[in-house]
């Protein structure tokens, strides 16, 4: 992490790449609640980003193969992170379901999801 004039942090890429299985979606929304954290977003943007990549790293792995990985790289500044994940080995599910849509659209993030399984996430959302 290096400090600017200005005192904006700035941070990453921090990268991750564990194995696509659900034993590891706590490592990954631990880490990723760190970064965020050491960027000054609150408790309640913590809380919103922990279940937007739990969500979103849930879809990805639910379709992987047992030799797939789960990459995440995570990028930020005061107050705002990106995180992108990507299955590396294997196919993803392109698919949201409506559950996990309602729970995702909820929150106070950005996100996107391609038809290739990866995701973007933004936290907080950006003000129209």
């Amino acid at each position: 992490m290096a400090e600017r004039q200005g005192s904006e942090q700035e941070t990453g890429p921090v990268e991750l790449t564990v194995p696509a299985r659900s034993e590891h979606l706590r490592v990954l929304r631990l880490v990723t609640a760190s970064v965020a954290s050491s960027l000054e977003l609150d408790i309640d943007q913590l809380d919103d980003l922990r279940i937007a990549i739990d969500e979103l790293c849930s879809l990805l792995i639910e379709h992987a193969p047992p030799e797939a990985v789960l990459r995440l790289t995570l990028v930020g500044q005061t107050r705002r992170l990106q995180a992108a994940g990507s299955i590396v080995g294997g196919g993803a599910s392109s698919e949201v379901d409506p559950i996990s849509q309602l729970i995702l659209d909820g929150l106070d993030i950005s996100w996107t999801k391609e038809e290739s399984g990866s995701f973007c996430v933004i936290a907080p959302r950006p003000v129209a």
